[in-house]
C-alpha cells in the first residue's frame, strides 16, 4: 500500500513537472518567473536605435571642434570633461543627464578606446580620442 501511494505520487508530480517544462522530474521549477533583467534593450524598437545613433553622431560632429580648440595644449581629457563639451547630455536629457551612458556606450561598441586611470580620475589620450570621434562621426 505504501510503495502504491508513492508511485501514485510520484506520476502526479511527474504530471506536474511536465506542464512547467521541468525534466528532471522535481515539483518545483527553477526558471526565473519574474521580469528578465534586460528589459530596456528589448523594449527599444530598431527605429529608436537608429534615431539614438543619429542622434550621437549628429552632437559628436557638432562639438568635436569645440573640444578639439578647448583643450588645445593637454595630452589627456578627462572623462567627465569630454561629456560636457561634446554636449551628450543633451542626446537623452532624462534618464541620462551628464552624458555618461552615451559614452559609455561608444566604449563598449569599440569606437573609442577605454580611458586610464591617472590619480583616481578616468582620462583619455587627446589625439587618439580625437581622431577615433572624427571617424565615427564622419568629420574630416
Amino acid at each position: 500500500m505504501k510503495t502504491r501511494l508513492i508511485t501514485i505520487h510520484k506520476n502526479i508530480n511527474q504530471a506536474l513537472t511536465t506542464k512547467r517544462g521541468n525534466k528532471m522530474g522535481y515539483a518545483v521549477s527553477y526558471k526565473r518567473s519574474g521580469r528578465p533583467t534586460s528589459r530596456r534593450a528589448k523594449r527599444q524598437s530598431p527605429a529608436n536605435k537608429a534615431q539614438r545613433t543619429k542622434d550621437m553622431k549628429n552632437a559628436i560632429r557638432w562639438n568635436v571642434a569645440q573640444l578639439e580648440h578647448d583643450t588645445t595644449g593637454t595630452d589627456s581629457i578627462e572623462r567627465g570633461i569630454v561629456c560636457k563639451l561634446l554636449h551628450l547630455g543633451k542626446i537623452a536629457p532624462t534618464a541620462d543627464p551628464t552624458g555618461d551612458h552615451v559614452l559609455q556606450q561608444l566604449i563598449s561598441e569599440g569606437y573609442v578606446q577605454r580611458p586610464r586611470k591617472r590619480a583616481g580620475v578616468q582620462v583619455f589620450d587627446r589625439a587618439d580620442l580625437l581622431t577615433s570621434l572624427k571617424a565615427y562621426a564622419g568629420v574630416c
